[in-house]
């Protein structure tokens, strides 16, 4: 069977059933996760030459303290061996910061009700560290209060680490790391990176229309870079990988690609009258599926060495492009193609 030939609207309904089946992925089950960076939280990661098995620590963990949300994955690979370790927060930590806020805020107003609050901050903060007994009152008790909580955060951290190095025989030189984003800053970052892409993709709609002046061809584009990006974030979902602020510029890049894959496609069915519009799409297709699994082998080279290396930022950066590029091999080939080709067709016999 030639390509585009016969009833070639029936390729239609691949990427129509993928549609359907990407929003209930993203919308519904399992969703898109947030990293840290947009909802807020604490990443730590650990890197040994000793393997460390996720579920026990985990529980390890949770026997110790009380988390919200929190994940643990084990890595491993040719070169490193260790954990990544995510949560929201710890209740008793979150607890004691209300407190201090309260104590903080009530200082000026009500001073009596401070010092309750203030040490009611030091003794949840006295979970995680050892606290000389002093008798403090007003500004000297909240700055106290203060102090104990921060040390509290630390020793907490430092617990974590010594409950994994301890429980896995972890060597002494392993490499730990701690990554923090309070949710206020999450929210700022989450708003500012839907604002840009807002923008980005509304820019790239009147650049569309005004280039094509066409409605088909314009809503046929527009559709392919948002299928692109539906694409990569299905298979984010099924895979683990979080949105955060790596992967929302790779969003917007493969929106780019696609643009670039359908204008050349576009353009071509349109613009050009030396042949017959199937013969036209295939010298498309031919030009564009070399642009295409070009980038998928550049992608999978980042992703390997990525992988290899330990460099997560990476990872996620590569492993995103890669989903949006095979959907931008679906959604190109298998709509915007035949619906260029009926509306082309169409024009010829009008």
């Amino acid at each position: 069977m030639k390509l585009f030939s016969g009833n070639y609207k029936l390729y239609l309904i691949v990427p129509f059933i993928l549609t359907l089946l990407f929003a209930f992925i993203v919308g519904v089950s399992p969703g898109v996760k947030q990293g840290i960076d947009l909802k807020g939280g604490t990443q730590i990661i650990i890197r040994s030459n000793v393997a460390v098995d996720s579920a026990e620590l985990k529980l390890l963990l949770e026997e110790e303290f009380e988390f919200i949300d929190l994940t643990v994955n084990s890595i491993s690979s040719p070169t490193s061996k260790g954990v990544n370790i995510q949560f929201a927060g710890e209740n008793t930590l979150i607890k004691a910061k209300k407190e201090l806020d309260l104590a903080k805020d009530l200082f000026d107003s009500n001073p009596s009700q401070s010092e309750i609050h203030a040490l009611n901050s030091i003794s949840l903060s006295s979970k995680f560290s050892e606290i000389k007994d002093e008798e403090l009152k007003g500004k000297d008790l909240i700055e106290k209060a203060d102090v104990v909580y921060s040390k509290a955060k630390d020793d907490f951290i430092e617990k974590i680490k010594s409950i994994t190095a301890i429980n896995f025989s972890l060597n002494s030189d392993f490499f730990f790391s701690t990554k923090e984003v309070p949710p206020v800053l999450g929210k700022t970052f989450w708003d500012n990176a839907l604002f840009v892409s807002i923008i980005a993709f509304i820019g790239i709609i009147i650049v569309i229309f005004f280039f094509f002046r066409e409605f088909v061809p314009s809503i046929a584009v527009i559709f392919a870079g948002f299928f692109d990006v539906l694409t990569a974030l299905a298979l984010m979902s099924l895979t683990g990988i979080a949105l955060g602020l790596n992967s929302i510029p790779a969003l917007l890049l493969l929106v780019g690609y696609s643009v670039d894959t359908d204008i050349l496609l576009t353009t071509r069915l349109l613009k050009r009258k030396d042949k017959t519009p199937r013969e036209r799409a295939i010298d498309s297709m031919k030009t564009g599926l070399t642009m295409t699994f070009t980038t998928i082998a550049a992608v999978c080279v980042m992703l390997i060495m990525s992988y290899f290396y330990q460099i997560e930022v990476m990872f996620n950066i590569a492993a995103v492009i890669l989903f949006g590029l095979i959907g931008d091999l679906i959604v190109t080939w298998m709509m915007n193609a035949p619906i260029l080709l009926w509306y082309v067709e169409r024009k010829r016999k009008a």
